[in-house]
């Protein structure tokens, strides 16, 4: 059997190699912005800033840069952490508190009577991150040689006209490379047709801003073409023709011709070798009433890089 360069050893049918699954993609997921810290002065005459607006995870710092103590004395008993309770404050020190539910918090130093040593803290909801991301999917991940299947994806922040890159890694090769760019449609989402020759391995990237975004890697495995074809059927002698076809010479191999037994399965008539082109012609008897064959190559004779292949089934009737 001769073999294509890059298929010299055939001693397993191995579809993925360790080098086609080497890029390792982290799983992301959406997240809040990071948390903020602002400052409240606590001074002789008052709060500065009596009131102010913050997120949940926020922090406030409470700083006191009178020369006597302080008490802040919160309404709320929930929905915050102080580093100290009670809220006591000595000269020239800090204490802070945490948010974490959304709400208006009102507070005060009960020690003083002046207006301006009551405040409110308004918390709103953190603002969610959407982290861009990409996704890939493939319709069929198992392909006859020579048939097409669909890659389909979709982008984070959703938007059409997206440029994405498809880039595919095939049996045999130590690095991806682009093999089709598509642009996305409403929603972010976007499909492209491939054909490996191969298994193949697809993954989509994106640029946003600065950073390139990467998806997980999609394997698509291959099997060889094997066409079945009657040339005659003269009493209970069928002569047929077979042929596989892949990126492989086929010379030398050999296929398994079965026909389907009355219990549904498959039982092998003969084994032939595949001649010149990759085919041979070949004989088979059938029995009186209804048979049923097809061509079998094993993944054995199939060639690294691709599962075993089959052909249609054919019907013949005496």
């Amino acid at each position: 059997m001769n073999l294509h360069p890059i298929h010299r050893s055939r001693t397993a049918a191995v579809i993925i190699s360790a080098a086609m699954l080497a890029v390792v993609v982290p799983t992301v997921t959406a997240s809040t912005a990071a948390a903020a810290t602002q400052t409240i002065t606590v001074t002789a005459k008052g709060f500065v800033p009596m009131n102010l607006s913050i997120k949940v995870g926020d922090t406030i710092t409470f700083s006191n840069t009178d020369t006597t103590v302080h008490e802040l004395l919160f309404k709320a008993t929930s929905g915050f952490t102080c580093t100290v309770t009670p809220l006591v404050i000595q000269p020239d020190k800090s204490q802070s508190c945490t948010w974490s539910a959304v709400g208006t918090y009102t507070y005060s130093d009960p020690n003083q009577r002046d207006s301006t040593f009551r405040g409110t803290v308004k918390v709103a909801a953190a603002t969610p991150v959407v982290v861009p991301t990409v996704s890939l999917a493939v319709s069929g991940d198992v392909v006859r040689y020579g048939a097409a299947t669909t890659l389909s994806g979709k982008v984070t922040p959703t938007a059409a006209g997206t440029a994405v890159d498809i880039l595919a890694q095939a049996f045999g090769e130590t690095a991806f490379t682009k093999v089709s760019s598509v642009v996305t449609t409403n929603g972010g989402t976007f499909s492209v047709d491939v054909t490996p020759e191969i298994a193949t391995s697809y993954r989509a990237e994106y640029q946003s801003g600065t950073t390139r975004v990467v998806s997980s890697v999609t394997p698509v495995s291959v099997r060889p073409a094997v066409g079945l074809v009657v040339r005659s059927v003269q009493g209970s002698r069928a002569r047929l023709t077979t042929r596989a076809t892949s990126s492989i010479d086929y010379e030398g191999a050999f296929v398994r011709v079965q026909r389907q037994n009355s219990l549904g399965g498959w039982t092998t008539m003969r084994t032939v070798t595949l001649g010149a082109f990759s085919s041979v012609r070949f004989a088979a008897r059938t029995p009186n009433g209804t048979t049923r064959i097809r061509v079998v190559m094993p993944s054995s004779q199939a060639g690294d890089g691709y599962l075993a292949g089959t052909s249609r089934t054919i019907t013949l009737s005496r």
